[in-house]
């Protein structure tokens, strides 16, 4: 998955540090290269130096050292010449050193050179006449230590652009999550969104992401719309069918006694499936992770309404709730009330007179544990009830519509339902629902 972040960081390291090589070594460079120019100019002035100290005399020219500087008598001092012309005199600066001196053939030449001591030496050579005679001087400097100083400069250079590079970086990377401070947040709405608690999502945001949030909640709502308008059109399909199959049946239960019973079987179950087709189109109609309601089931009312509500259909049944976590579960408040309704309405059909129902809610998920102690239901038989209409024994009213509801619902909010033995003796039916975030 492509970052931003990194993509940019990654661009940015990479403009700037060719921007501080660029500089870095540029700034020496420049320098270096004034720097050179400047002391070519004190070397053309110490040879002015040197020709003026060229004296006349009875055999020619010869070089007047008291009007040269004490500093070429000093050994190695750095500073150093060569004159050379019909005699040769050197620098007592040299001792037993040889300072390169370029061919006759070169005007003027100029560059560094080795010296003694592993100096560095810039020198200046320039061919000159005086008193008719012709000279060629040269003088050189240690430049070694100025080598020296542009090294350790292009060091520092280096160690704070690099300090600058990663403040860079880091800036970057802050300005960068305060500018996606509203995209987390949009993301967070759409979140909530999804789960019910909310239903558009804030246009308090920046100007960039104002069109974008604007579009996005006008799409909500046209999906909204597109789906309200399928569930009532299934809900309007199977409500006008209802009253024609109540009709049919009607009328079946008045032939039972002129038709043979081969005769009305398979009408009746066919009638049945018919039944069973219509419960589930509005069954399915109206789940709610695909619709965006915002009322939330309530542990302490919506349950207590349900017990109530059972233990008046079932005289002296009785039933225990025990539940852990909060009370307000992420989950649509109709959904629950038919997973629930249909969980306890089945175990009170089959217990002898116990129903227990236990929930924990945490960060995780909801978990849910409804048990009585009725006859139970075989291994062998526990995967063939979870589907639509089959009932295991025909002499309890119902369409075995139950828990295939509740296996429709389980399935929509991505959870798992699991049948076993209670421990007292009946049915265990285990749901997991996850949280949808």
């Amino acid at each position: 998955m492509i970052s931003i972040g990194r993509r940019l960081g990654v661009g940015l390291l990479l403009i700037m540090l060719f921007s501080i090589v660029l500089l870095g070594q540029g700034s020496v460079w420049l320098y270096d290269r004034a720097q050179r120019a400047y002391l070519l100019t004190l070397l053309q002035s110490e040879t002015d130096s040197l020709l003026a100290a060229m004296t006349p005399g009875v055999d020619g020219l010869y070089l007047d050292l008291s009007k040269v500087d004490p500093d070429y008598r000093r050994v190695y001092s750095g500073r150093y010449f060569i004159v050379q012309g019909r005699e040769r005199w050197r620098s007592r600066s040299l001792w037993d050193q040889r300072l390169p001196v370029p061919s006759d053939s070169d005007a003027q030449s100029t560059g560094l050179v080795p010296g003694p001591k592993g100096q560095q030496l810039l020198v200046w050579s320039q061919q000159y006449s005086s008193h008719g005679e012709q000279l060629r001087v040269t003088v050189a400097l240690d430049y070694q230590p100025l080598l020296a100083t542009f090294q350790r400069a292009r060091w520092w250079l280096w160690g704070l652009g690099a300090a600058v590079i990663v403040v860079a970086l880091l800036l970057q990377q802050w300005l960068l999550q305060r500018a996606l401070g509203p995209l987390r947040r949009a993301q967070a709405e759409l979140s909530e969104w999804r789960t019910g608690a909310r239903m558009q999502l804030s246009e308090t945001v920046p100007l960039e992401l104002h069109p974008l949030v604007v579009e996005i909640n006008h799409l909500g709502r046209q999906v909204e719309r597109v789906l309200e308008r399928g569930r009532s059109s299934a809900g309007d399909l199977g409500h006008a069918l209802k009253t024609p199959l109540a009709v049919l049946e009607s009328r079946l239960d008045n032939l039972t006694s002129t038709l043979a019973p081969e005769h009305v079987t398979p009408l009746r179950e066919q009638l049945d499936i018919i039944h069973s087709q219509l419960e589930r189109t509005l069954q399915r109609a109206r789940l709610a992770p695909e619709q965006q309601r915002a009322e939330r089931f309530q542990a302490e009312r919506d349950m207590h309404a349900l017990i109530a509500t059972f233990k008046s259909l079932y005289n002296e049944m009785d039933i225990s709730v025990d539940g852990v976590g909060e009370l307000s579960w992420p989950y649509d408040r109709e959904d629950m009330q038919e997973l629930l309704g249909n969980l306890i309405d089945n175990a009170c059909k089959w217990s002898k007179g116990q129903v227990q129902v236990g929930w924990k809610l945490n960060s995780e998920g909801l978990y849910l544990q409804i048990a009585d102690d009725g006859p139970g239901i075989a291994p062998r038989e526990r995967e063939e009830v979870l589907n639509r209409g089959t009932r295991l024994d025909r002499q309890v009213p119902g369409h075995g519509l139950g828990l295939g509801i509740v296996t429709d619902l389980v399935s929509a909010y991505a959870g798992s339902l699991q049948l076993s033995e209670a421990t007292l003796g009946g049915l265990l039916v285990e749901v997991w629902l996850p949280l949808r975030t």
